[in-house]
């Protein structure tokens, strides 16, 4: 992120609420911050115009121009800021407002119920804040300097709890970013899509990352991690090359981790175009006892043979995915059972509101994540959390 205080805009107008946002805002943020205060939508507007905010904060019931106005008019003259929508209206209705913010190419977009609490203020401020340094890096990347990150240096690894439906077992960590000098970076399939230029790139910060996981399994204790299956993504291309998992599989006896507790999420189909060595790698990963996990299914470019022929060990399926789903009456067990899964295998990702949760019905044993079942923590936070975790475990 720049040196230079963050732009904030701030659209309420009740003058005691707008207030306490304020000061929230100023006091809560990781930044250094500069906010603009308005009472009137249309003042606001015109600022909107003239400053290159990076977040707005904006109300929907408003005299005048009210707030989805507000918002279709900021497509308009071409502002794509940050989006927090603070609203009395229900979740349902917020959800809805937040996609037509996207549809009308508003990316980052967030909402908060009134009246809310300090610590949901504070959940909804940091995912606005982690949306806006993944915004700063994916400007092209320097691709030398993010090699030089990686190796320099101990890596920050951010992880986010898997649990079980009824969120007293702990079963999984995907490791979700690394926290870099110039901010965090996501490893998801965006990263991997603008690592392609260099075909070599992606392997070897794939590789760095498994040496800094195997490092952080073997620091924790073995009753803390034993039941824990840590996920991390991995690019159909990196399949592609020679002997990847008997590196990985040498990394992590050379710490004493066994690969059962590590688990690879794939996303990218394996169609006829693949190499022989990409298949290879796959029945690679299964013989030294890895673990292999569907990612995005029904966004990613997984296809339902690929479903039906992969040693899969799990699928993961988002929220807003299992929505459509629900909406067109597909049968979650039943699609499961075709790909020779069963709902444990199954997780629910990206649960980030309260009617989320409404999702899980009839999906009891299935495991979930997301913001509104566990933050994303840092390593350092990691084994505190686990150790919690464990005593719960003994306590039941």
């Amino acid at each position: 992120m720049s040196s230079l205080p963050m732009r904030l805009l701030i659209l309420e107008d009740q003058v005691i609420l707008r207030k306490l946002i304020s000061r929230q805002t100023g006091f809560f943020s990781r930044h250094a911050t500069q906010i603009d205060e308005f009472s009137d939508p249309a003042e606001a507007l015109r600022s909107a115009a003239e400053i290159s905010y990076d977040l707005i904060i904006t109300d929907i019931g408003m005299p005048g121009m009210n707030g989805i106005d507000f918002i279709k008019n900021l497509s308009a003259i071409g502002c794509r800021s940050s989006l927090l929508i603070i609203s009395g209206y229900d979740d349902r209705t917020l959800h809805t407002i937040a996609g037509m913010a996207r549809q009308q190419g508003i990316s980052s977009v967030h909402f908060l119920c009134k009246p809310y609490s300090i610590d949901q203020f504070l959940d909804r401020l940091n995912a606005v804040f982690a949306d806006l340094e993944q915004r700063a890096l994916t400007c092209p990347l320097d691709l030398q300097q993010l090699w030089q990150d990686c190796t320099s240096q101990p890596l920050q690894l951010e992880f986010k709890p898997v649990l079980s439906r009824n969120l007293q077992q702990l079963r999984g960590m995907q490791l979700t970013a690394m926290r870099l000098p110039s901010g965090l970076l996501s490893l998801d399939a965006a990263l991997y899509r603008q690592l392609a230029v260099n075909p070599q790139l992606p392997v070897l910060i794939l590789e760095v990352v498994m040496e800094q996981l195997a490092q952080l399994l073997a620091s924790l204790p073995l009753e803390q991690r034993q039941h824990c299956l840590f996920s991390l993504y991995l690019d159909g291309d990196c399949l592609a090359n020679d002997n990847l998992f008997d590196r990985y599989n040498s990394i992590l006896r050379q710490y004493g981790v066994q690969p059962g507790q590590i688990g690879f999420l794939l996303a990218d189909g394996m169609h006829g175009q693949r190499s022989a060595l990409c298949f290879e790698n796959i029945a690679k990963l299964k013989y030294f006892g890895f673990s292999l996990l569907a990612d995005q299914l029904g966004e990613g470019g997984l296809t339902v043979g690929n479903l039906l022929r992969l040693p899969l060990d799990g699928v993961c399926i988002s929220a807003s995915t299992l929505r459509q789903l629900r909406l067109q009456a597909v049968d979650m067990p039943a699609l499961l059972q075709c790909c020779g899964l069963a709902l444990p295998q199954l997780t629910i990702t990206g649960i980030d509101m309260e009617t989320d949760l409404e999702l899980l019905d009839g999906l009891e044993d299935c495991s979930v994540s997301g913001e509104q079942i566990a933050l994303q923590m840092s390593r350092s936070e990691l084994s505190s959390y686990l150790q919690q975790q464990t005593a719960g475990k003994l306590m039941h």
